[in-house]
């Protein structure tokens, strides 16, 4: 019996550890298959990360690409520094070179060509100056003349703030040489006289002074001068500035004697001839000088037969040669006109005298 039941234990132990090991092996099995799935997701896992360690990462590109253009900036700044920052630093140790005669004008232009751009760049300032305060030009005619004559422009901007004063002229005039005068100059230009101021209507007695400086070779009788007597007479217009009457009966008054001569070529051609400068009176329109009628002097007879006018409201008729033939068909009337004597100055005078014909 003993046996037997030990037998059945053995039996038993031996099922017992049968039914273990086949557990045990089973577990062993189940163990290994996790490990084979992890074997396989291992190597799919694998596969996966060397895919995706090829693949370029955005955030990576823009940031490379930000600090290329970073790099370039700073290389192409450098490099323009190099090339033009250093510029200016050689300027400021380059000596400047001004224009001796005018700074306003570059540096080397020679005297004469500096002279005719400083005119034009004096007359242009003058026009600014003229046009901002036109409203303080009460006489259009001075408008006019700045725009007709550039050498008046100066004059007309000087009217602004003119007091009406007078200066006497100041030159010397040797005889037998006529000075060339205008009435936009500021020495007598700004005074009273007919309807306005000399510079726009004293041709008569700018003319007359001309004369009579020349035949005289004295200053005595100057514009200022002669209008104040014309003014006195009462014979200053606003028609030419100056009456006709006056070169008939008071041009002693300005040191001259005054005889009438038909307005033609052949009128003027004899006094012109003898050396005698002759006073014309030109038409309204002529073309010469100003527009309105208005008083000039021929002071000579050309060899070829030309002849020069002095017009005292324009420079630019002034500068050039006429045919007698020209300036007759332009002009109404004509004077001969020679220095007065002493004699004539004091038989002027006791006529005056007798006729009670006093100066207001």
């Amino acid at each position: 019996m003993a046996t037997t039941r030990s037998d059945q234990r053995r039996r038993s132990s031996a099922g017992s550890n049968r039914q273990k090991a086949r557990r045990q092996s089973r577990s062993s099995q189940n163990e290994r298959k996790p490990l084979q799935g992890r074997d396989t997701g291992y190597r799919v896992g694998s596969n996966h990360r060397q895919k995706s360690s090829r693949t370029v990462n955005p955030r990576l590109v823009i940031a490379g690409v930000v600090g290329l253009l970073l790099v370039i900036l700073v290389v192409f700044g450098i490099s323009s520094c190099v090339r033009g920052c250093s510029k200016p630093k050689q300027e400021e140790t380059k000596e400047v070179k001004v224009n001796p005669n005018d700074e306003r004008v570059a540096y080397g232009v020679s005297a004469e060509a500096t002279k005719k751009l400083t005119d034009v760049l004096d007359r242009n300032e003058a026009f600014e100056k003229i046009a901002k305060n036109a409203n303080r030009i009460s006489d259009d005619r001075l408008i006019d003349l700045a725009i007709a004559e550039p050498t008046a422009i100066e004059f007309v901007a000087g009217s602004i703030k003119a007091d009406g004063s007078t200066k006497p002229y100041d030159g010397a005039v040797p005889q037998g040489e006529y000075p060339m005068l205008f009435t936009y100059d500021a020495r007598w230009g700004y005074m009273n006289y007919a309807d306005g101021i000399l510079g726009v209507t004293g041709s008569g007695p700018v003319a007359l002074s001309m004369a009579s400086m020349g035949l005289s070779g004295k200053t005595t009788y100057d514009p200022a001068t002669i209008a104040q007597a014309v003014t006195s007479d009462k014979l200053a217009n606003g028609t030419t500035g100056m009456d006709d009457s006056f070169l008939a009966n008071h041009a002693v008054e300005a040191g001259l004697n005054a005889t009438s001569v038909e307005a033609s070529s052949d009128g003027m051609y004899t006094p012109l001839a003898e050396d005698q400068p002759v006073l014309i009176k030109l038409k309204s329109d002529s073309g010469m000088g100003t527009s309105s009628a208005h008083w000039a002097l021929i002071i000579s007879l050309n060899a070829d037969n030309s002849i020069t006018v002095y017009d005292p409201t324009s420079a630019i008729a002034s500068s050039q040669p006429w045919s007698l033939g020209a300036v007759a068909s332009r002009t109404d009337t004509a004077f001969a006109l020679t220095q007065a004597t002493s004699a004539d100055q004091q038989s002027k005078s006791t006529t005056t005298e007798e006729s009670g014909d006093t100066k207001q």
